[in-house]
C-alpha cells in the first residue's frame, strides 16, 4: 500500500454568535475583554464555589491538533456535584450514560473572543422524563448559569 503525503487536516467552520446560542443542547456566553486564561481561571473558580468538582479536563487543541487546521486554545471540562450525581443516580442509576456535565471553553475568532459553552441539562437529561430528574436538571442549569454571569472583567474603573 502506497502512503500518501495529501493533507488530510481539516478547517473547523465559522460559527456566528446567533448560530451558536441557538445550539439546542447548550447555552453559550463570549467574553471579548478576558484571555483565554482569565476566563478558564474564573471558570474553575466560579464552579469551586458552587460545590462542582472537575472531574476530566480535556485539551481539545492537543487532542486534535493533527486532524484539525489553526485550532485555537479549547478545553473541554467534565464537572459534578457529588450530592446531584448521588441524587440522579437514586432516582435513575442510568444517569451515568449523562452525567458529568460538559463545559467548554474556547477561543474564537483568532483571539478576540473566548466563548463559553454549558450543556443545558434540562434538555440532555429529559430524556429520563422522571419528574425528580427533571427538578433536578432545571436547578443544576439555572447554576451552571449563574457561573457564566459570574464570569467577566473584575475591578474596571468607569
Amino acid at each position: 500500500m502506497m502512503e500518501s503525503n495529501e493533507d488530510t487536516t481539516k478547517e473547523t467552520p465559522h460559527q456566528n454568535y446567533m448560530e451558536s446560542r441557538n445550539t439546542p443542547y447548550c447555552f453559550v456566553k463570549r467574553y471579548g475583554s478576558l484571555t483565554f486564561d482569565e476566563a478558564l481561571t474564573q471558570l474553575r473558580d466560579s464552579l469551586k464555589k458552587a460545590d462542582f468538582d472537575i472531574i476530566a479536563e480535556m485539551d481539545f487543541e492537543k487532542y486534535l491538533n493533527k486532524y484539525i487546521k489553526n485550532l485555537s486554545s479549547y478545553k473541554i471540562l467534565l464537572v459534578c456535584n457529588k450530592k446531584t450525581a448521588a441524587d440522579l443516580l437514586s432516582y435513575d442509576v442510568q444517569m451515568t450514560t449523562l452525567i458529568p456535565c460538559k463545559i467548554s471553553i474556547k477561543e474564537i475568532e483568532g483571539e478576540a473572543l473566548v466563548e463559553v459553552s454549558i450543556e443545558d441539562t434540562e434538555k440532555t437529561w429529559a430524556i429520563s422524563e422522571k419528574k425528580e430528574i427533571t427538578d433536578i436538571a432545571k436547578n443544576i442549569k439555572q447554576t451552571l448559569s449563574d457561573i457564566l454571569n459570574q464570569i467577566g472583567p473584575k475591578n474596571v474603573k468607569l
